[in-house]
């Protein structure tokens, strides 16, 4: 019996350290569950125009082309490229003007936040970077000047940093930048942000993208996913624009702008405060050289589906409000293919 218990008490022994060992175990990984952050996806900046609508991190490094001699004399190469893609130092993509950009686009009803995680952009060799509240393409901005709620100055911030310089040293947090904000993150107010870079030498950038939601989105960037898309004014005087880079079918399924016991009608013989205008133009900001297709008024009764076939570089529905009524319109855009050419609304000059 004495034999018994001491058995008894040894397997009782072991099963009290294999659940302490079991549960040590347990405890360790639930640990590191809980603190492991999930890693960012990166990607790498090859393009000097980069269009994406992820999220993640985003990183561009630029090398100097080193000098190499041969047999056959002397030539430029950029390191890490081979031999056969030698880079031209008459090449325009390496001098000191050129300017690229990081353009994001999220969904309609988004907005992004930048972080600069690491700036090595040297100030004194002509390097600067930006970060633009929408989009800049040939000198005109998504939105546009007279659409957006920010003046231009607020929504262009310029910020470069000495070379090796630590983060925050130099000329880097900017000046402009307001002590009370954080100079490493920039907002949007839309689905769309760029972020441009001139690196005349070399230099480097780590930056990360996230997206979030936009309870009220008024001026949106088409990304040409979404199945419709609302603009609003939320009763207050501001312009909305739904803007699309490319010839576009747009169709006018709903309309509530101005007067609600006027049927819709198109008014462009009048002058409205309230309208919603369709139509096209050559370059990114349609207020300055928009043209209309159709400029619509009044409120539907049911579904409309005003068909309109817009062939220019860039396609704008505007909802011009006063601030005197809620304003609101549903249309849908998709590309235009062929079999659109022969119905075209409004031909532009690409």
């Amino acid at each position: 019996m004495a034999m018994r218990g001491v058995m008894m008490l040894f397997f009782q022994v072991l099963i009290l350290c294999f659940q302490a060992k079991a549960w040590h175990a347990v405890r360790r990984s639930f640990e590191l569950e809980q603190t492991t952050a999930p890693q960012e996806k990166l990607h790498l900046i090859t393009d000097c125009m980069h269009v994406t609508s992820e999220e993640g991190e985003f990183s561009f490094v630029k090398l100097p082309p080193v000098r190499s001699t041969s047999k056959h004399g002397a030539h430029w190469m950029t390191p890490g490229v081979e031999s056969a893609e030698r880079a031209d130092p008459d090449d325009p993509s390496l001098g000191a003007t050129t300017v690229c950009g990081v353009y994001f686009v999220a969904d309609p009803d988004q907005t992004i936040e930048v972080t600069m995680r690491q700036v090595n952009v040297d100030c004194r060799t002509g390097g600067l970077m930006a970060f633009v509240d929408g989009w800049e393409l040939n000198g005109q901005y998504f939105p546009g000047e007279r659409d957006h709620e920010k003046p231009l100055e607020l929504r262009v911030q310029e910020f470069c940093a000495e070379q090796g310089a630590s983060v925050g040293g130099g000329p880097w947090p900017p000046k402009t930048v307001a002590a009370a904000s954080n100079a490493w993150v920039f907002r949007s107010s839309q689905n769309a942000a760029l972020v441009q870079y001139r690196i005349p030498e070399r230099g480097s950038f780590v930056l990360s993208a996230r997206f979030h939601h936009n309870p009220k989105p008024c001026n949106i960037m088409a990304e040409g996913l979404a199945p419709y898309y609302m603009l609003r004014n939320y009763g207050l005087r501001r312009n909305c624009t739904l803007t699309a880079l490319f010839p576009a079918v747009v169709s006018v399924v709903a309309v509530e702008v101005g007067e609600i016991n006027e049927s819709v009608r198109y008014c462009e013989r009048v002058r409205m405060d309230d309208r919603l205008e369709v139509g096209g133009s050559v370059g990114l900001d349609p207020s300055y050289q928009l043209v209309r297709a159709s400029t619509i008024c009044g409120r539907s009764r049911g579904r409309v589906d005003l068909d309109q076939t817009i062939l220019c570089g860039t396609t704008s529905v505007r909802l011009i409000s006063s601030g005197r009524y809620s304003n609101q319109a549903m249309v849908t855009m998709r590309m235009a293919d062929e079999s659109d050419l022969q119905l075209a609304t409004v031909i532009c000059e690409m």
